[in-house]
């Protein structure tokens, strides 16, 4: 009878005891959270049981129901109380069943031999275990919370970012199409100029010629005139005739250079143009990653600039970036020779080198020239750091880096002098891959540190 009193209280969703039970218009019982999980799920207000519609979708207690849910659970929790075969209370915990049992289960045959403890203490002891296991759980919680937080964040950025780069992109190809569009505009301005004066030049030649034309043309009509006349008037105006038709216009010469010079325009005039190109681009040997960059770094829209920010950056906590320093990588480089310049100027407190290992941002070492308190040092962790004995005041820092041979060296690329040179670098072996070396930038000073473009140029090659 119990056990069917029991289904009769269970809820048809979750099929346990009900718990804050409403009854829906159709006579159907369930629990609150259950009709409300469906309805959200189903996005309709139907019964669970017979799908009939309820609506308006009001939620009345079932009153009567609740209160013999709550009498039923009661009874069941003081019914497991107590041996249901000896109606004794249960006072010791078995080990070898794992089970509570009264004290006369105890001196039962299907006890014999088993060890018995005090229910009172094995509950102590289980309720500490899982107290602490709580801890553990809780803990986890607040990670899973924080790491939700930290993906909601992500998301956002990620969107923001979308926004940002598209932006830029749009930007560059606006230049790019301005760029083209002065070209275009240049070439047909110098084509139609071209064309006009050409044009105008043709036309007084023709002038002239038609000029040449009339004076030859009326030369010859006279002359026939003149063979016609009596001998006598022949005779009289012979030596007029004679001068007038002989000294006519020469014959006019065909120039060269005449025509529109096509090649000039036409020739290799897409490779033209991407090779004027070079004067509006750059190449950046090192672009700087912003999603290394710590909070309070502030990068260039091109990512070849970095200076100390006033106001701290609002940017997601990704396994990559420096949360407490102002740092910030370059992208990755590969395997072989890689130089760069950094332009350092006035800056007061800088680290320029490079950084590695395989799992960034802590890396398994740091090699780099700073500049701090008025003097410049070696900085390469995890060795000790070395005082450098520069007099000179350098503005621009050349880094030379070869992943082969495990060597690294710093210069001033205005004078050409050397700073520093270390080579069979012993702590690189360790990397797993060459890869993994980055640039490095460390900076706490709101002038910037930028990156030297390399200059362009455009060769052509003829194949033997």
């Amino acid at each position: 009878m119990a056990v069917a009193i029991a289904d009769d209280l269970r809820c048809p969703t979750c099929l346990n005891i009900f718990k804050d039970p409403v009854m829906l218009k159709c006579s159907h019982s369930f629990c609150r959270a259950c009709v409300k999980n469906w309805w959200k799920h189903k996005q309709t207000s139907t019964c669970p049981v017979c799908r009939k519609r309820c609506v308006p979708p009001k939620l009345s207690s079932n009153l009567t129901l609740k209160n013999i849910c709550e009498t039923f659970t009661q009874a069941s929790v003081e019914t497991e109380a107590f041996c249901s075969l000896h109606e004794e209370k249960k006072k010791l915990f078995c080990l070898d069943h794992q089970e509570c049992v009264c004290l006369i289960c105890r001196d039962a045959q299907i006890h014999t031999g088993h060890k018995f403890r005090s229910l009172h203490e094995v509950a102590q002891e289980h309720e500490e275990k899982l107290q602490k296991a709580l801890q553990i759980a809780e803990e986890q919680l607040k990670d899973f919370t924080c790491i939700s937080d930290d993906y909601n964040n992500q998301g956002e950025y990620i969107k923001a970012q979308r926004v940002q780069i598209e932006s830029k992109i749009k930007k560059a190809f606006e230049e790019f199409r301005l760029f083209l569009y002065v070209e275009e505009d240049s070439m047909l301005s110098a084509l139609r100029e071209e064309e006009q004066k050409k044009s105008q030049m043709m036309k007084a030649n023709t002038k002239v010629l038609s000029r040449n034309l009339a004076e030859i043309s009326d030369a010859i009509r006279s002359t026939k005139k003149h063979l016609t006349a009596d001998h006598v008037s022949f005779m009289n105006n012979f030596h007029d005739a004679m001068n007038r038709i002989q000294q006519l216009p020469q014959k006019p010469k065909m120039f060269p250079g005449a025509l529109i010079d096509e090649v000039k325009y036409q020739g290799n005039l897409k490779f033209t143009v991407w090779e004027r190109m070079k004067e509006m681009v750059s190449y950046s040997p090192v672009i700087l990653d912003p999603n290394t960059a710590s909070h309070l770094l502030s990068l260039s829209d091109d990512l070849t600039s970095v200076s100390l920010n006033v106001v701290e950056q609002r940017r997601p906590e990704n396994p990559e970036r420096y949360q407490s320093r102002v740092r910030v990588l370059g992208s990755a480089l590969d395997p072989g020779t890689h130089v760069w310049d950094v332009e350092v100027g006035d800056n007061v407190d800088w680290l320029v080198g490079v950084v590695g290992g395989d799992c960034l941002p802590h890396s398994s070492f740091v090699w780099g020239i700073r500049f701090s308190c008025g003097e410049y040092q070696v900085f390469s962790l995890p060795y000790p750091v070395q005082k450098l004995p520069i007099q000179t005041n350098v503005q621009r820092v050349r880094v030379h880096v070869d992943t082969d041979t495990r060597s690294l060296s710093f210069s001033d690329s205005l004078t050409n002098t050397e700073l520093y040179t270390r080579k069979n670098i012993p702590i690189w072996t360790s990397l797993s891959d060459n890869r993994t070396i980055y640039p490095y930038f460390y900076t706490s000073d709101k002038r910037p540190l930028k990156i030297i473009p390399c200059p362009i140029s455009v060769q052509t090659h003829v194949q033997e």
